[in-house]
This record gives C-alpha cells, sequence and structure tokens, in this order.
C-alpha cells in the first residue's frame, strides 16, 4: 500500500531519535557505497511466520521487515531500539487517502554481520495495522 509507505520513510526521516541515519533510507537494498548508518526496508509477506508480538499478520495489515546498519553493534542495535521505541504500539494515525494506522507491533530478528562490507545489520519486523 502506497499511503503506509509513503507516510513511514517521511515518519522515519522525520524522527529526532532516528537523525543519525541522516535520511538514508532505501527499498530492498542499499545502493552500492551507501554510508553507515542507513535503513533498508521491504514488504514482509502475509505468509511469514508469527515473529511479530501480535502473532501471525492478519487481514488488514502489512508488516515490512527493516534493517538498520551501522559501522558498530551497538550503533546499528541503538538505532534498531529507537525505531522500534518510535513505532511500536502507535496510537491511531491519519496516513493519507482515507487509511489510518490503527496500531502497530514489532518482532526482533537475528542480527547480521556482512564480512565483506564490515557491516553490522539490527533486524526487526514493523507491523501496521490498517483500516479506512
Amino acid at each position: 500500500m502506497n499511503e503506509l509507505l509513503v507516510w513511514l520513510v517521511a515518519a522515519i526521516k522525520g524522527e529526532t531519535s532516528l537523525a543519525a541515519l541522516g535520511g538514508l533510507v532505501f527499498p530492498d537494498c542499499a545502493p552500492e557505497g551507501a554510508k553507515n548508518p542507513c535503513l533498508v526496508y521491504q514488504l514482509f509477506g502475509d505468509e511469514s511466520e508469527a515473529v511479530l508480538d501480535a502473532g501471525a499478520l492478519r487481514s488488514g495489515t502489512l508488516a515490512y521487515q527493516v534493517r538498520i546498519y551501522g559501522d558498530s553493534r551497538a550503533e546499528a542495535n541503538a538505532l534498531r531500539e529507537a525505531f522500534r521505541q518510535r513505532f511500536q504500539g502507535m496510537s491511531p494515525v491519519e496516513i493519507g487517502g482515507g487509511w489510518r494506522i490503527e496500531g502497530s507491533a514489532w518482532g526482533n530478528l537475528a542480527d547480521d554481520y556482512d564480512e565483506r562490507l564490515k557491516d553490522y545489520g539490527a533486524l526487526g519486523v514493523l507491523e501496521c495495522h490498517l483500516a479506512k
């Protein structure tokens, strides 16, 4: 859903606790040579396992996998925690096109490390419950 994606990217870029990202928010993968820290998001399919604090995805819900890269484990994890604090358990908010987020849930995923790029990744899933 485009309205959620537009709202989410704008909210990430405007969130002061995520200012260290410097607006580096990318779909699917970071471009070659992108600086850390940065955030990459992907739509998380509804057939996914129940990894969220609210259980399996339900009708009217979209979820995004979020991967925050940093030059250290501490940097990546701190930014993931700032993201979680901002977006987990949101109160209802209008996002445009007559849609609103009625609530949200968060689930941590395993961290990763890219030896070639020396990137630390902190992963999670943000689930947004939508209504018109």
